[in-house]
C-alpha cells in the first residue's frame, strides 16, 4: 500500500487538525490555570474561615466557665497582648483558641515576644460582664471590632481578628492565605477574618 506524499489532502487535513488542536491548547490554558489556582485560593480561605469561626466559638465557651475567684480576669499591664503566662483567665481563653488557630499557620501572639515569625498573629478582645482584655496582636486593636451589643452582665463575648494576608509579605511567611491571585488582578490584601461569639457565664 503506497503512503500518502506529505502535500496529499489527508497530510495536508491532519496537519491542520494538529494546528487547531495547538491552538486551542494555547488559548484555553491560561484559563484552565487561572481557574484551578481560584479553586485552592478559595478552598483555603473557607478553611481558614471555618478555624476563625471555631476558634472564637471556643474562646467563649472557655470564657463562660465558672473560674475560682483567686483567679484574676486580666493582670497583664495595658498594650501587651502576650497570654503565654497562663495566669490569669484571659491567658486561659486565649491559649484554648490558639490550639485551633495553630492548625492553619496563626497564632495568638505579640509580634516579637514568644512570636513565631513562620506564623500569622491574630488578635483577640475579651469582654467578660464588666471587664475587658486584648491578647495577641494589639496593633490590629481598632481593625477589628466588635460585631454585635456589648456583653450584658453576665455574658461574655469574644472578638477574633486577623488579616488574611501579610501586607509586608504577601507571598512570603505568616499567611493564613497566600495571595497567589494578586497577579491576574484580585488580590486579599486588606481583607481580615473578624468575628464575634457570645456566652452566657455559667
Amino acid at each position: 500500500m503506497q503512503r500518502p506524499s506529505l502535500n496529499s489532502p489527508i497530510q495536508l487535513n491532519r496537519r491542520r487538525r494538529l494546528g487547531v488542536i495547538a491552538l486551542e491548547f494555547i488559548i484555553c490554558m491560561p484559563v484552565l490555570f487561572i481557574a484551578t489556582l481560584a479553586c485552592f485560593e478559595f478552598a483555603f480561605i473557607g478553611l481558614v474561615l471555618q478555624v476563625g469561626s471555631a476558634a472564637v466559638i471556643e474562646g467563649a465557651r472557655e470564657g463562660a466557665k465558672s473560674y475560682s475567684a483567686a483567679l484574676p480576669f486580666d493582670n497583664n499591664p495595658p498594650g501587651f497582648g502576650d497570654p503565654t503566662s497562663s495566669d490569669d483567665i484571659a491567658d486561659k481563653i486565649t491559649l484554648a483558641m490558639d490550639q485551633y488557630l495553630a492548625v492553619h499557620g496563626i497564632e495568638l501572639r505579640m509580634p516579637g515576644i514568644n512570636d513565631d515569625l513562620t506564623r500569622a498573629n491574630a488578635f483577640i478582645r475579651i469582654e467578660r460582664g464588666v471587664n475587658t482584655a486584648e491578647r495577641g496582636d494589639v496593633t490590629l486593636s481598632a481593625l477589628c471590632p466588635r460585631t454585635g451589643a456589648a456583653p450584658g452582665p453576665n455574658e461574655i463575648v469574644v472578638t477574633l481578628g486577623f488579616p488574611l494576608v501579610d501586607n509586608a509579605s504577601p507571598q512570603g511567611l505568616g499567611n493564613p492565605v497566600g495571595d497567589w491571585l494578586a497577579p491576574y488582578g484580585l488580590s486579599f490584601v486588606g481583607y481580615r477574618f473578624t468575628l464575634s461569639s457570645r456566652a452566657v457565664l455559667e
